[in-house]
Order: structure tokens, then sequence, then C-alpha cells
């Protein structure tokens, strides 16, 4: 635990802190939104994600309101450190006490493992859960103990959907198990498990039913998950950033007319299956690909490169750096191999290889990601363990020495053609910096990681828009305008960047360019429209143009017919109050 703390104090410093972005911003909205009252999610549709972290978040925020940043990270930190004594434990019952205690040692400074502690993200009460349920169906005992392992087994589920995947495995085991005082009391443990695991899943189900008004199990968006790994243009669906390219991804089921939350997940499947129907061949290779990818070195981020957060901590760059070897899993990964390997031949450890497997199939059945693939590390450090302590023992037989030149190839394999730590960051990186700068009023700050999330990447729009609005801020309003004529002129469905253009234009005193923007921005579907029609009919009111504000009231009252008499009467507000003020 005194690790966490070291680093929890660390990292503190970082504007991300208190400003998560992506997936940890979308958990601390949610968590808000539940400490506000909306325990239910009425009015939120179905899941998008798994619904256990955010409400484990959720009542931190109830808790801790005013130490919310703080109280969720030393929660996860302790959770993080009994997942290395749960390890601990898992290595004296299938293997020995020392190579528990190596591995649970291993756990606690692991840096990756430390990392995502910090991280407002599901992995550190994924991997707790897992491990929990792992020493839950070792130990054994009586009805309530496997009906409460099931329970374990769908929170489990309920934090990280592919985990239902090792249930079933689990469900199995416990029935092969039981087999051996008879088919009745095989049937009774495994029926039992899967009765814990339903007892969880089933109130989220019918939440999603009742409140959500839609039949998903858990949550919709496994299939765009799937189909983001799945599918011919897998370099480019997999590295797709958050914001305008994730909504043009997953705005596809709209194009096609669908809707309805399940029939959105059933049409990323489709298309998926599609690919692998189509291309089989070139779908074996990918999968062959993403195997490989699991067993390297590398920790691959999704939506953020881990390495780059090592400035903010001592602690971490001693833990986690790439310098030709890829620490920690390049290290760890082939003596995992090795252990999984003399696992084989011993049936008394073949619950955590089946672990393993199971979570290694899902992985590459969607795709490889550093925190995707972390719940399976606490589990793969016991046969680290045990691999390395086979070739201590046996560093001098023949035997040995043949083995010891095959994990030599393995250490080459799982480090091999590794890219260099980007320690000046991504553009993505940047971006994300000059969010949250943003959001702490630094404007300065912010605009100078716009700037440099253009110069990476000079089509990245939507750090072009944010830097746009900083030269706003400043009062630079014809190098904003410039900016944001850029950014519309390349991504002309965007509304936000027609509006920012023409606030800019109006700004500068061009009316007839703000008008042109108005007019490109009614042309997108879009909420607010009614908005847009307000401007306009300002505009031309401002400039005496009576008569194009009326047609433009016109217009507003042609699309929105029920409203009528009220934007007649919000026209007539506005030309009162200018011709007043003249």
């Amino acid at each position: 635990m005194g690790v966490r703390l070291l680093y929890l104090f660390e990292i503190e410093g970082s504007p991300l802190f208190s400003h998560p972005v992506v997936d940890a911003e979308t958990y601390a909205h949610q968590a808000a939104e539940l400490a506000a009252g909306n325990w239910l999610g009425r009015g939120e549709g179905p899941f998008w994600q798994p619904p256990l972290y955010p409400y484990f978040l959720g009542v931190v925020k109830t808790l801790f309101p005013q130490a919310f940043w703080y109280a969720a990270r030393l929660i996860q930190g302790a959770l993080g450190a009994l997942s290395c004594a749960l390890v601990v434990g898992l290595g004296r019952r299938f293997f020995t006490p020392g190579i528990g205690l190596a591995a649970g040692l291993a756990a606690a400074l692991y840096g990756p493992l430390i990392f995502y502690d910090g991280e407002l993200l599901p992995a550190t009460l994924v991997i707790c859960l897992n491990l929990l349920a792992l020493g839950l169906l070792a130990r054994g005992g009586g009805r309530w103990h496997w009906l409460g392992t099931g329970v374990v087994l769908g929170l489990a589920g309920l934090a990280a959907a592919q985990s239902l995947v090792f249930a079933a495995v689990a469900a199995g085991w416990s029935y092969q198990q039981g087999w051996k005082q008879g088919r009745a009391l095989a049937l009774e443990r495994a029926g039992l498990l899967a009765l814990g695991v339903v007892l969880v899943l089933a109130p989220v189900s019918l939440r999603n039913y009742l409140i959500g008004g839609d039949a998903v199990l858990i949550s919709y968006n496994g299939g765009v998950n799937f189909y983001l790994g799945n599918n011919p243009e897998y370099e480019r669906t997999v590295n797709v950033r958050p914001g305008w390219e994730w909504d043009d991804l997953v705005g596809m089921p709209l194009e096609a007319g669908i809707t309805q939350p399940s029939q959105k997940a059933a049409f990323f499947y489709a298309k998926s299956w599609e690919y692998i129907h189509g291309q089989p061949f070139d779908y074996l290779g990918l999968l062959a690909r993403k195997a490989w990818t699991f067993w390297q070195g590398d920790e691959l981020g999704r939506n953020q490169d881990i390495y780059y957060w090592r400035k903010y901590s001592v602690l971490l760059r001693g833990l986690l750096w790439k310098v030709g070897l890829a620490f920690p899993f390049g290290v760890v990964a082939p003596l995992a191999l090795l252990g999984l390997g003399l696992t084989l031949r011993r049936r008394e450890a073949m619950l955590p290889l089946l672990f393993v497997a199971a979570h290694f199939a899902v992985v590459i059945a969607f795709f490889v990601a550093d925190r995707y693939r972390l719940p399976a590390v606490p589990v793969l450090l016991l046969f680290a363990a045990q691999g390395a302590w086979w070739l201590w023992g046996n560093r001098r037989r023949r035997q040995g020495g043949l083995v010891l030149a095959g994990v030599t190839l393995l250490f080459l394999l799982c480090n091999w053609g590794l890219p260099p730590m980007q320690m000046g960051g991504d553009a993505a990186i940047h971006y994300n910096l000059g969010k949250a700068y943003a959001q702490e009023q630094r404007a300065p700050e912010a605009r100078a990681e716009y700037a440099e999330a253009v110069r990476l990447d000079s089509t990245y729009w939507q750090a072009w828009l944010n830097l746009g609005s900083m030269e706003g801020v400043a009062g630079r309003m014809a190098e904003a305008a410039g900016i944001f004529e850029r950014v519309a002129r390349a991504r002309p469905g965007q509304l936000e960047a027609w509006m920012n253009l023409a606030h800019a234009r109006l700004a500068l005193q061009q009316g007839q360019a703000a008008e042109k923007a108005y007019a490109e921005a009614l042309k997108l579907p879009s909420p607010h429209r009614p908005q847009i029609y307000l401007e306009l009919m300002g505009l031309h009111l401002q400039a005496g143009e009576f008569s194009q504000a009326g047609e433009v009231m016109a217009q507003a009252q042609r699309d929105y017919p029920q409203d009528a008499a009220r934007i007649r009467q919000v026209y007539e507000q506005m030309k009162a109050r200018i011709l007043g003020g003249k």
C-alpha cells in the first residue's frame, strides 16, 4: 500500500488528476450523476458500459464529495494492495508459499498495476474481483459457498463483461471437479455458481428493459468494441481517437436508420462477421497478430500512451520502461509462458491456467490494449515465478540448458521490434492536456498544448478547433476565425466549427461572412437549430435588415410549427429591444 500511496502523492501534480479524460471523464461524470440521486439512471437508456465501476465511483462521490479525486484513488490503492495479498494466497494454494510470496511482491511493484490503481478506470476493481473469485473456487465449500462464488463472478462481469467468459469456464470446472464425487454434486455446484451469476446480472438486465427501454443483458458497447478489433481496416479503427472520429464510428448505425441500442450492437457484430466470413484467411492472420501482440512486452495504451506519464512519477520511471527490453511485461511474459507450459503437467494448478486461457481468448477476440490485458497479469506473475524457479533449479542440467535457450528465444520474440518510448507525448496526449488546462482556466498552457497537438498531427481537427477557441479567448479573433474556417472546410459536417466561425466573424464585425457560416450550420441536423435561428435573426435585426430577419423567423416557424407563436413572440421582443436601444 505504501508504494501506491507514494505514487498517488507524485501524480497529484498532473493536470489530469482532477480533470480526467476519455473513459475516465465519462466515469467521473456518471459518478456525479449517481451521487446527485439518479441511481436508476432514468432518462439514460440501457447501460452503454458495464455499470459496476460507475456505481462504485458514485458511492465514493456520495461519501467523499469534497475529496473524491483522492478518495477514489486511495480506495483503489487499497484494492490493489488487497490484490497483491490475494496473489500470495493463490500462490500458496496452487504452487508453493515461496512462489506466492515472489509473485505477490512482483505485483506490489508492477508498474502498470500501480499506474492503473491511480486511474479512474475499472481495471483495479476487475482484478480484485477476479482474484477473489479464483481464491473462492480453489477453496471450495458448501452450497452457500458456491452461490457466493457465483455472485463474485457476476460482479466481475458487471465491472468488465469479458469476465463472464471465465465465469462460464468456472462453471464447467466446478462441474468437472464435482463429478469425482457424483453427478448430482457436480450439477449442484455448477448450478449454484451459475445461479449466483444470474442473481447479479438479472437486476441490471431488468433495469435496462424497464427503465432503459431495451433488452440488453449488461451493456451495449460490446458490438462496437468487437468491430474495432475485427474489420479489414483494423489499424485505423483500433486507433480511432475520442471525439469526432469516435462519434463518426459509433454513428454508423444511425446512418443505416438504426436507433435502438441493442440493434446498434447487433449492427457492429454483423459488420465484423461479414468480414470474418468474407475474408477468413485475412481474419486468421489478424487473429495471429493479436495473439502475438498480447505476449509482447510493449504496453499499448488505449486512448493514451502510458509511458508518457512516467514524467510525473520517479517511482513509475523505475518500474515501467522500454530500452530494448520492455519492462516489466517483456520479462514476465516469457517466464510466464514457461510456467504455463510446466503447469500442463500439474492438474492441481489447472484453474489459474484456465483463467489465463479464457482471458487471453477474450482479449484477442476483441483487441489488445494494456488495460485489457492487465487483469491476466497477477495470475501470469504466478506462472512467471514458477518458470523462474524451475529455471533456477535446473540451470545445471542439460534439460535446463535447452529450456533456457527456448526461454531466451521467447525473450527475444516478446521484445522484438518495440517502438521507443514517446516521452514527448503524441498528439492525443497534448490534446488531453490542453483540455485539462482549459478546464483549469489556464489559457496560455492550454493553447500551447493544442498547438503541439496540431504540430504533431496537422489533421487533428478537433485540436485545431480548440486551438481556435484559445486564440479567441486571447483576443486574437482574426487568427481564431482563420482556424475555424480551416476546420469547417475540412469537417463540414461539424456544427461546432460553423458556429464558432460565425461567432468569430461577428466579433470581427463581418456580418455577411457570419451569415454564411450560420447558413452552413442550418444545413446540418442538430437539436440546436432553434438557437441558430435566434442568433441569425439577431444578426439581421442588429444590421437593420428587418425583412431578412422576418424570413429567418418564417423559416423557423416552418421548421417548428408547434412553436410558431413562441417564435413570433421572441422575434418581436428582439426587434423591440434593438429598436429601443437605438
